[in-house]
């Protein structure tokens, strides 16, 4: 081979290998920014699926997170034009942070989280505010800096097909945003130009007033069961208000009733899975209180089934994941708990609601195990009778309709 040829080769060798960085170097001139629309993005957004209490616990999430002590729902139908507010004592956050959390998608889903942080997507204050409202403003501060305020209003990014955030909200909103003040620090989402709440509640005898403000007792409800463990925590506990009503935990399993069982725990995944089975007591064996309130916001049959908690904030209510397991009457006292924590929530197909959980395949034959286990055991229990019980059996199955009403 000619002198000449081979330096060709070598030439052309040298320009193959340089190709990955000649790419890099011209990586600009490759792409190009394809931004979402802003007004066609933000309708998808408003898209999630929320109802009303999921979205407050969404706010509640970062609360909690916050380190506050005490959280107040507030809510009004102000003629015709309502609005709802969620107070907090927590730690507050300086502008920036306040900047950051209004952004869309502020953390990815795959960053390392902080083991009690009881977010995921970066989304749930605006995903769960946008699902209610169209006008969302926060004010907050922190106890050795000044008070930030941010707002998002949707007909605004809709007009202008922008994200513009807003720095000062209207003048009615900063009124009801005040209650910032009362607390050493502390944070105030508002919710305004509501549109999600009443038009797909009632009848069209309903008046919207009368929808609005019952839609708060099931939020109250639905909190009541969501954070019931931070309700009853001796050592970090909180208290939740919905208007003036002081939320009580619910306690799915009815531990303070000595008929309840509580069958073998176990843990998987280096203990950081737990699973406790209970089956709760024959409806002979259950107070007045316990038969009317047991049942849940679901009613006893539909509240059977698994309980999966994150960072001991309620995810799942019930129900056989999806398991090939239907919710019959017969085994209706079965409720299984399962602890996991946050950062196994891409395993366990956590959603952005945090109302849906499906386990990993690792995991799946043990719990369908764990399930179909118990489920017996609570049919067991379902059809036992007590002496008082045989003589009128008629008279029992009354009883149970009557606490599934």
């Amino acid at each position: 081979m000619r002198v000449d040829e081979i330096s060709e080769r070598k030439r052309e060798v040298n320009d193959l290998n340089n190709v990955p960085r000649m790419l890099f170097l011209n990586v600009n001139n490759n792409f190009e920014e394809c931004p979402p629309r802003a007004d066609a993005m933000i309708h998808s957004l408003r898209a999630f699926g929320y109802d009303l209490g999921m979205a407050v616990a969404d706010l509640i999430d970062n609360s909690i997170f916050a380190g506050a002590k005490n959280v107040l729902v507030s809510y009004s139908w102000n003629d015709g034009n309502p609005w709802v507010r969620v107070t907090d004592d927590g730690s507050g956050m300086q502008e920036e942070y306040l900047v950051e959390a209004m952004r869309l998608g502020t953390k990815s889903p795959l960053e390392k989280r902080d083991p009690e942080d009881l977010g995921r997507f970066g989304l749930g204050l605006k995903t769960a505010s946008f699902s209610q409202c169209k006008l969302l403003s926060v004010w907050t501060k922190t106890c050795d800096g000044k008070p930030a305020m941010r707002f998002w209003d949707l007909d605004q990014v809709q007009s202008s097909r922008s994200w513009l955030l807003g720095k000062v909200p209207p003048k009615d909103s900063r009124a009801l945003l005040v209650p910032v003040h009362e607390h050493e620090s502390g944070t105030v989402v508002l919710w305004q130009n509501i549109d999600r709440v009443v038009d797909r509640f009632g009848g069209v005898n309903d008046k919207p007033e009368n929808m609005f403000l019952e839609r708060f007792l099931s939020v109250k409800e639905y909190l009541e069961m969501v954070f019931h463990q931070y309700l009853e925590s001796r050592s970090n506990r909180i208290t939740v208000t919905v208007g003036t009503a002081l939320c009580e935990p619910w306690d799915p399993y009815l531990r303070t009733n000595h008929f309840t069982q509580e069958l073998s725990s176990e843990k998987y995944e280096d203990s950081r899975v737990s699973v406790v089975p209970y089956v709760l007591p024959h409806v002979s064996k259950r107070s007045t209180p316990e038969n009317m309130h047991g049942g849940g916001p679901k009613g006893w049959n539909a509240q059977q089934g698994f309980y999966i908690y994150r960072n001991r904030r309620m995810i799942v209510s019930g129900g056989y994941l999806d398991f090939d397991l239907k919710a019959e009457e017969h085994y209706k006292l079965a409720r299984i708990r399962v602890d996991i924590p946050n950062d196994m929530d891409h395993e366990w197909s956590i959603d952005v609601r945090k109302a849906v959980a499906i386990p990993p395949d690792r995991l799946r034959g043990e719990l369908l195990r764990i399930a179909k286990a118990t489920r017996q055991k609570a049919a067991e229990v379902y059809r036992a009778r007590t002496g008082i019980a045989r003589k009128n059996r008629h008279s029992e199955k009354e009883q149970d309709r009557e606490t599934e009403q």
